[in-house]
């Protein structure tokens, strides 16, 4: 699903020692002096916001009908048009609107309000404090990508059901884009580049719910992986092109915003991102 582009671990090709540290599916970080277990601070996975719930009920089977017919021909032809009827009849038609679609982002938008938690964090008391709130002290001064696989291995561990599937493949793409760009040091990051990467990480979990909904026998067509590789990497460009950079606002004041805030703001950015995406190809038939 999306791009290929998932990061491979560290230059030594090993998953970094401290992740044997890390309990995979782990609840609030103990207590600290920084966190009392009040509900303050970095937890993980620690929201008010909605958690994944029971596995969503698939769209029904003939209100997809003609989203998945045009997946397929673009699958086929390469046909662009296709692609915008397929992703707009899908919101539209087969999720019921934006706010159907969104909620068919159970797990992806509990992970999402999990890390921009973290990133609210980080921005009002700072990287270390942080990760030393999180039992991740050792990765203080670590690169941002080693960061954020221990945060991958807690708040979304390998296994689950589909919607688990998405969201943990979608952190592992967002991170493999985070190495491509070349930022280093977790610490270092600005406010700009954590947005970024949150919304990279709406992005790749978009087109992971698309392609598990609407290309489970389409995807069989093309007859190499350079074919199957071409077709995620258009789809993620039309979801990228359409929802990267009109996002920003709603990430404005991240410090402020409260933990049973976050959820919310998560909600809205995943609904305008299907607004965005089901409204570019007009008046679908």
């Amino acid at each position: 699903m999306g791009t290929s582009k998932g990061y491979g671990g560290p230059a030594n090709g090993l998953v970094p020692t401290w992740i044997d540290d890390v309990t995979p599916g782990a609840g609030a970080a103990p207590a600290s002096p920084e966190n009392d277990g009040q509900g303050t601070g970095s937890q993980i996975p620690s929201t008010d916001g909605p958690q994944a719930p029971s596995p969503a009920a698939s769209p029904a089977s003939q209100s997809l009908g003609g989203a998945r017919g045009n997946f397929t021909r673009f699958v086929r032809n390469g046909d662009r048009a296709a692609l915008r009827r397929a992703v707009s009849q899908y919101v539209r038609q087969g999720a019921g609107g934006a706010q159907g679609a969104a909620r068919r982002m159970g797990t992806s938008r509990a992970v999402g309000s999990q890390l921009l938690g973290v990133f609210r964090d980080v921005q009002r008391d700072g990287a270390t404090a942080v990760l030393r709130r999180l039992n991740l002290g050792a990765l203080v001064g670590r690169p941002a990508a080693d960061v954020f696989i221990a945060l991958t291995e807690v708040i979304c561990p390998p296994g689950g059901r589909v919607d688990e599937a998405i969201a943990r493949q979608a952190m592992l793409e967002t991170i493999g884009d985070l190495a491509e760009t070349g930022v280093g040091d977790f610490g270092a990051m600005s406010a700009d580049e954590m947005n970024e990467f949150f919304i990279g990480f709406v992005i790749h979990t978009i087109e992971g719910r698309v392609m598990a909904d609407l290309g489970q026998r389409a995807i069989e067509l093309p007859t190499s992986v350079a074919d199957v590789e071409s077709i995620q990497e258009q789809l993620h460009d039309f979801v990228d092109g359409n929802v990267r950079g009109h996002l920003g606002h709603l990430l404005e004041g991240l410090p402020a915003i409260s933990d049973g805030d976050i959820g919310k703001v998560v909600d809205r950015i995943y609904e305008a991102s299907f607004e965005l995406v089901s409204a570019t190809a007009g008046d679908v038939k």
